[in-house]
Formats: C-alpha cells, structure tokens, sequence
C-alpha cells in the first residue's frame, strides 16, 4: 500500500512523468513560481504594497508553504522511480539544481520568519529574506516541453567544456594582464581611480565587456592606448564561448536529424540518448529513463 502511494505520488510530482495530471501539476508549479516573480515585483511599488499588504503577506506565505509541501513529497517520493537504494535516491535528489534553489529559498524564508518571531526588533520583515523567491523561476526548466532541449544544452556543454574552458581563462588572463597594466600606466595621473590593481579590475571587466560605463577612463596617451588593445582583445575573446556553443548546437542537431551521436553511435529520435548500453548492446527506444542527470 505505501510502496503503490509512494509511486503515485512519483508520478505526480516528478517534474519528468508523462503523467497527464503530473504535467499538470508541473505547470501549475511553474505558475505558480511566476506569480511569486510579478508579486514580488509589485510589492516592490510602494503604492501598490500599501493598498494590499496583507495579500501581499498571504500570497508569500502560502505559496512557501506549497513549495515546502511539493519539496517534502518529492523527498518522500522519489525513491519509487529512481531504481535504486533509498539513500542514494534521494541524495542525488537533493543535489539536483532545481532541488538546491527550493532549499535555499525555503531555508531563508523560514529562517527569516523565525528570526522575526524570536527577534521582531532586528528584522522589521519577512519580505527581506522572501526576496529570494526570485529564483523559483528556475522552476520554468521543469516544463517536460523543455526536456529535450535541456538534455541537448548538457551534452552541448560537457562536449565542449575544455573549449569553453580555455576560453573563459583567456578572457580572465586578459582581464588581469590589462588591468594590471592600466594600472601602472595610470596611477599617477589618476590616483584615486586607479589606486590599485584590484580597484583597476572594474575598469578592466566594463572594458573587456564592452560596457564602458564611463565612470573610470584612462587620460594618458600610453593607457588610452591600452584602453584601445583591451576593447579589441575583448570583442574577441567573449566571441570566442558564443562560436564554441554555437559549432556544439550544430553538430548536436545535426547528430540528431541523422539519428546518432558525435561518436557515430545509433541515438533515440525521442530524447537524443545513446541507444548502446555500456555492454555494446542496444536499449529500447520506449520505456527508457526520463531522469536529467
């Protein structure tokens, strides 16, 4: 009886069921995530909070207390879909990414709200530690509409995870190397901007972004001309991640539409998974696992 209820509720709230009442459940989570979002940004309007504060206060504490509910059932749960031992189930559960942003959310509103019930003269609200509420709309990757996409954009990364690597260290090299030498090139005639090498890395990562706030600006001849080099250098090195993902999307759907993988190995048309077991045999298509590692 506990094991039969136990996969029910699996298959209602695994963000992943092809259960018809499971993905609706999905989507009224994902609304309700969103909901959270726009109150958030209208309490954020003075005028707007004043005239509602207790709708406001309501809408905040029952939709944390929903999410605790639907966290504690997935916790409860998730060991009657996951094929292995209790413990391990739910571990790799709570390490999943969606997982960790609910226990931080959770974790800082409930701890938030404690702190103002045992301590109201420090902390004048909730709302401060409510705030993070923010971050359920990381809940809109649950949709299974996204599923295939999600599964495309890991094996994106992790194939090109040593370009993008170098990449990103290159551009922090840049980073470092100019500041450092606007720096020297600098101090003297600004001393209060560029008063030292750290304080040099702001005008280092709006430069090397492109952004250019304008707020730190090199005068002397020799660090405009740096300021010239680092911009150049920095339109291409932070090109250099969007080439890499864009030639790993290619290739994925083009592995796709052919039907295998980068290694040549047969693939679902379903999910872009390998069809070769470790063994070098063939799994099913149908009835394969809809976990997101």
């Amino acid at each position: 009886m506990v094991r039969a209820s136990r996969r029910r509720v699996s298959e209602l709230v695994d963000p992943g069921t092809e259960d018809r009442w499971g993905r609706r459940l999905t989507a009224a989570v994902v609304l309700l995530a969103s909901l959270n979002v726009v109150a958030l940004v209208l309490q954020s309007v003075p005028a707007v909070y004043r005239s509602s504060p207790r709708f406001f206060s309501a809408f905040s504490f029952g939709s944390v207390l929903l999410f605790t509910l639907l966290y504690a059932l997935r916790v409860w749960s998730v060991t009657a879909s996951a094929n292995r031992r209790d413990a391990d189930g739910r571990l790799r559960f709570v390490r999943s990414p969606i997982a960790v942003v609910d226990v931080v959310v959770l974790t800082l509103f409930w701890g938030g709200l404690l702190w103002e019930v045992l301590w109201p003269t420090t902390v004048p609200s909730v709302f401060g530690a409510g705030a993070v509420r923010v971050l359920w709309l990381a809940h809109v990757f649950e949709l299974p509409q996204l599923k295939r996409s999600r599964r495309r954009f890991k094996r994106v990364l992790l194939a090109q995870r040593e370009d993008l690597a170098i990449a990103f260290s290159g551009a922090g090299m840049l980073v470092l190397v100019s500041s450092t030498l606007m720096y020297f090139a600098e101090r003297g005639a600004q001393p209060d901007a560029f008063s030292s090498i750290p304080a040099a890395l702001w005008w280092g990562v709006v430069t090397l972004t492109t952004v250019g706030y304008g707020d730190v600006i090199p005068v002397t001849p020799l660090g405009r001309l740096l300021g010239a080099i680092t911009t150049f250098g920095g339109i291409a090195f932070f090109a250099l991640p969007s080439s890499v993902l864009a030639a790993g999307f290619f290739s994925e759907r083009t592995a796709e539409r052919e039907g295998t993988t980068e290694d040549g190995r047969t693939c679902c048309p379903h999910c872009g998974k390998s069809l070769h077991s470790a063994a070098g045999g063939v799994r099913p298509a149908l009835g394969s696992s809809s976990e997101d590692d």
